[in-house]
């Protein structure tokens, strides 16, 4: 679900409103989905979200 958001250009605070979590654990979660992408940004995430056929 972060993901489809980031893809949709959401920002953390955001996200957290509509997931009911805190900001810190949106941070979290788009940093580990750039560990494990190996992504330098938000927008290297959602391309990689692409390219993989996570996202559509």
């Amino acid at each position: 679900m972060i993901l489809n958001l980031l893809a949709e250009g959401y920002n953390n605070k955001k996200m957290a409103e509509l997931l009911q979590l805190s900001e810190h654990t949106v941070r979290d979660y788009v940093s580990s989905l750039m560990t494990k992408f190996k992504a330098k940004n938000r927008t290297q995430v959602v391309v990689y979200g692409f390219r993989l056929g996570i996202l559509k």
